[in-house]
């Protein structure tokens, strides 16, 4: 029994973190939709009962205990209630259907079923957090052993029933401490690749992310053109009226022209002082230079409309 117990653990805790650090590793969730990523997750999380089906303990005759409560919670953690449902579908019709057919079979993989989509439903009204989660997992615990001890042969003094329950907290609460560990750190992560590319008074990406966008684009053969953009007599505006209407300047320069490049396929870089570049992707230079002209303009119009609310 000991031996079992420690496979269904091990099986749970070994896919579910390797799942979760490739899905961090590819950016999974920022490439897929929120949909199609709570499929991916559900449909992993129910190749993962599957395998725990087929390593289960057996209480009695036709009763068997895994750790798919946990894992059904897992999975609803990571992916959201769409992927909860998902992996409890696919754990309750394989407990149902696929292993020998009898009616304690069908009614456990019933009872899978139904916890699994109070789960979701709960979770989709209040979505689970560090404080709450213990409450779920209670609940989740509570009514499948409930639920053994009164529609199946399983006798309260059974050992292997409170095995089971053991084995679904530790492997829930081991799993959850480690995902949490690799979330804290893939953040991190993120965030020091997004400062490093970013310019800290502007926002928009910096002479760093130009430089190898521009390498990127040349390897890749990507027709593009190059419009440099500089504000003359900017030494002289931030002598005069000082540094911090300077910074204002181009922060509300750096929003316009981001506006511009969202809607004619470009990039914008601040790339040193007063000095922005544009990545125009498939711009001819007839377009590029219609780009120019059109954004002249649209900033002169800018500076007119401030210098009349200033005044």
């Amino acid at each position: 029994m000991l031996i079992s117990l420690i496979i269904n653990f091990c099986i749970l805790f070994t896919f579910i973190i390797l799942a979760y650090f490739l899905c961090e590793f590819f950016d999974i969730s920022n490439r897929f939709s929120k949909t199609y990523y709570a499929a991916f997750v559900g449909f992993v999380g129910g190749i993962i009962a599957i395998l725990l089906i087929s390593t289960s303990v057996s209480i009695v005759d036709g009763v068997f205990g895994d750790a798919r409560p946990a894992l059904i919670l897992l999975s609803t953690i990571i992916g959201g209630p769409i992927a909860g449902i998902i992996t409890t579908v696919i754990s309750a019709i394989f407990r149902m259907f696929c292993v020998d057919f009898g009616m304690s079979h069908f009614m456990i993989g019933s009872n899978t079923l139904v916890i699994g989509l109070l789960i979701s439903f709960f979770a989709w009204r209040f979505p689970i957090t560090p404080k709450n989660v213990h409450g779920f997992l209670a609940f989740i615990m509570i009514e499948c052993t409930l639920f053994l001890l009164i529609a199946t042969p399983v006798q309260l003094n059974n050992p292997i029933i409170w095995g089971g329950v053991c084995l679904n907290l530790v492997a829930f609460y081991a799993t959850y401490a480690i995902l949490h560990i690799f979330k804290r750190q893939f953040t991190y992560a993120r965030r020091m690749k997004e400062i490093a590319d970013t310019d800290y008074l502007t926002g928009i990406a910096n002479n760093r992310k130009f430089r190898e966008k521009l390498e990127q684009s040349i390897e890749e053969k990507h027709p593009f053109a190059l419009m440099l953009i500089d504000i003359d007599h900017f030494k002289t505006i931030n002598r005069y009226s000082g540094h911090l209407y300077g910074d204002e300047i181009l922060r509300q320069l750096a929003l316009e022209l981001l506006d511009f490049a969202k809607g004619h396929n470009s990039f914008v870089f601040r790339t040193s002082g007063e000095e922005f570049f544009f990545i125009c992707y498939d711009a001819p230079p007839a377009m590029a230079l219609s780009y120019a002209a059109k954004l002249r303009s649209h900033i002169q119009k800018r500076n007119s409309s401030y210098r009349q609310v200033r005044r």
